[in-house]
């Protein structure tokens, strides 16, 4: 049940359409940012968002970093299942965007780590995060912070529009366009 529950969020979030929260960067359109909102004292959070590459190039999400003493450092993680068990350990290198792909960082697959809060991530609140690409260079972008509920009710949401067409796939890679 639980592996489904990811599965069905983690493609609810492959349908988010660009809405206001989308920043370009030349090819690089940053999509649906967001920040889970913590209890006092939990020292760490999870980030998730869209990036479509919409050019002929490849690029990679080589870090992050969040404005303010609020995380000692933000981590690109990634969550995978190794005999039956959900493990989540830093991606190395970075995280590869390739041209004319859509990467999804959602609950349960790729995502940002922020390590060491100061504080805890409170909803209602909007964090300002760097997303560092190695070819397009840093983007500042509002990350919204969410409680879990309105997080499940967004992916809920946009899990019921017909998406068919638009270049969504299966995974945290998808083919964008033709």
């Amino acid at each position: 049940m639980f592996r489904t529950a990811i599965v069905t969020l983690f493609a609810a979030f492959a349908a988010f359409p660009a809405t206001a929260d989308m920043k370009a960067l030349g090819d690089i359109h940053i999509e649906g940012p967001m920040l889970r909102a913590t209890p006092p004292n939990a020292p760490v959070a999870g980030g998730f968002v869209t990036i479509v590459n919409h050019g002929e190039t490849d690029d990679t999400l080589v870090s992050a970093s969040i404005e303010g003493p609020l995380a000692e450092r933000v981590e690109l993680h990634e969550m995978t299942m190794n005999e039956g068990v959900m493990t989540m350990s830093e991606v190395a290198g970075g995280i590869a965007i390739p041209a004319g792909e859509t990467v999804i960082l959602a609950p349960g697959g790729l995502h940002l780590m922020l390590m060491g809060l100061t504080e805890p991530l409170t909803a209602g609140d909007t964090h300002l995060v760097t997303l560092t690409f190695a070819e397009a260079g840093d983007v500042t972008i509002g990350f919204p912070v969410l409680t879990l509920g309105e997080i499940r009710a967004k992916a809920a949401e946009d899990a019921t529009m017909d998406h068919s067409g638009e270049g969504h796939g299966d995974g945290g890679h998808m083919k964008h366009g033709n």
